[in-house]
């Protein structure tokens, strides 16, 4: 009888992480819409949204591919623009791959700014 229950706590902890996600994946879908609404002028030099791809549900982090699409670059840009050292999304190390967080993205698109300039900024804040 403890095993069912202990199942069933976990069957329900999972539920909870997934609608989490869901909500979590509905807000940051419903934030680049607000900028897509926005429709920020960008220069040439920097990155342009192109169109919302699809995410998979609770998808919070992409690769240099999905990132392509979404900013309508190809994945080789990226790394160029990368290993120059001039590309304004932060990326971050999982495991031995590149991903991209949603929310580093959706800051960098809401305040037009690289993530040097936001670091620098926060930091004269405190």
């Amino acid at each position: 009888m403890t095993t069912t229950s202990n199942c069933q706590n976990l069957l329900f902890d999972l539920h909870n992480e997934i609608i989490k996600l869901e909500v979590e994946n509905a807000t940051l879908k419903e934030r680049l819409n607000h900028l897509e609404l926005q429709k920020t002028k960008v220069s040439d030099s920097e990155v342009k949204r192109v169109d919302w791809i699809e995410l998979e549900p609770g998808k919070r982090f992409l690769t240099k591919k999905d990132l392509g699409k979404y900013l309508g670059i190809s994945a080789g840009t990226i790394s160029n623009k990368m290993s120059k050292g001039v590309f304004p999304i932060r990326s971050k190390r999982i495991g031995n791959k590149i991903r991209f967080d949603m929310r580093e993205i959706l800051e960098y698109l809401d305040t037009d700014q690289p993530f040097w300039e936001r670091d620098k900024e926060m930091k004269q804040r405190k």
